[in-house]
């Protein structure tokens, strides 16, 4: 339990000194890489039209929480506070929302094809703004700070997870009519030939 506390201090926990860069950075650029993989395959009519349209949601999604993510990193470190900062999760839950809103709306719109990536990304997606809400209930609302910190690694766990999780059914988007697939983002396989 202690080594795993070590690597939630080092790796996870936003103090007044973090530095900006994490592991959150491999998993940036291999959602770019399947953004322009997914682009390419576009552009020669080899990749269907929702998944490019959810490749590109996810992405702008993660941009977006990464700036808002980056703003509250430097609001920490200008003011040695991480406490007030800690409106970020709502933040997140509310941009993972609305995210999933706006891509439906686009498929609706553009495409009305729903692909496997499609339901997998907004599956996972709830997921991480029911983890992302319970967290700032418990920080804000709740006033939880140092209690319960089993929840910290479950959420840390989970949102490492389902962002490695994103980026490979996105760059390797077949993989979900796989059983192995299936287990990878907690889907059931029913009603596929797996």
């Amino acid at each position: 339990m202690d080594f795993i506390q070590e690597l939630y201090e080092k790796w996870l926990v936003i103090k007044p000194y973090t530095t900006v860069f994490s592991s959150q950075a491999i998993i940036a650029t291999a959602f770019l890489v399947a953004l322009l993989n997914s682009l390419r395959k576009a552009i020669y009519h080899k990749e269907s039209f929702s998944n490019f349209l959810t490749i590109a949601f996810v992405c702008a999604n993660y941009l977006l929480t990464a700036l808002i993510t980056e703003f509250a990193l430097d609001y920490v470190q200008r003011h040695e506070s991480a406490a007030s900062a800690q409106n970020l999760y709502l933040a997140v839950t509310l941009a993972n929302i609305l995210t999933l809103f706006i891509m439906y709306k686009a498929h609706v719109a553009l495409s009305y094809v729903f692909t496997p990536l499609y339901f997998a990304v907004n599956k996972l997606f709830l997921i991480l703004s029911a983890f992302h809400f319970a967290l700032w209930l418990k920080l804000v609302v709740l006033n939880l700070q140092q209690e319960f910190a089993q929840f910290h690694y479950l959420y840390s766990f989970i949102v490492l997870y389902i962002s490695g999780v994103l980026a490979v059914i996105m760059l390797f988007p077949y993989i979900l009519n796989t059983t192995f697939g299936c287990i990878f983002t907690f889907s059931l396989p029913r009603s596929r030939n797996v």
